[in-house]
């Protein structure tokens, strides 16, 4: 079995709040199971990482908790988080914006070669 999940957060996107809580239950899921995790976001996903956004954005029609709560376990459980400077750049998220939990900046290019190498598998929201 492999031990490397890279996740794509494409149509993950803060205007549909209902979706964005899942990706992250996933990723600790899977860091729980002793996988290495990484998340890459991009298109309007990257406003996640800004301050407060995901804070403000309830996980569900019950309101339990916000996605930013999902994203805290899953950062908790050491999944690692990296933004698309490109998507940064269209959406006006700077670095300095970032929530704490968030590892870096990289780009397709990383997570193209995550998709190349055996030893991961991809998969996308």
């Amino acid at each position: 079995m492999k031990n490397r999940l890279a996740m794509l957060l494409w149509a993950t996107d803060p205007a549909q709040p209902h979706l964005c809580a899942t990706p992250f239950f996933h990723a600790a899921t899977a860091a729980a199971m002793d996988i290495e995790v990484e998340m890459y976001f991009t298109s309007r996903s990257v406003k996640l990482l800004a301050a407060g956004v995901a804070a403000a954005l309830p996980s569900g029609p019950r309101q339990r908790d916000t996605v930013y709560a999902f994203m805290q376990r899953a950062s908790e459980m050491g999944v690692k988080f990296y933004a698309c400077p490109q998507a940064m750049e269209e959406h006006a998220v700077a670095q300095a914006d970032f929530v704490r939990e968030v590892t870096g900046v990289a780009g397709a290019a990383a997570f193209l070669g995550r998709c190349m190498d055996e030893s991961w598998v991809t998969i996308t929201y």
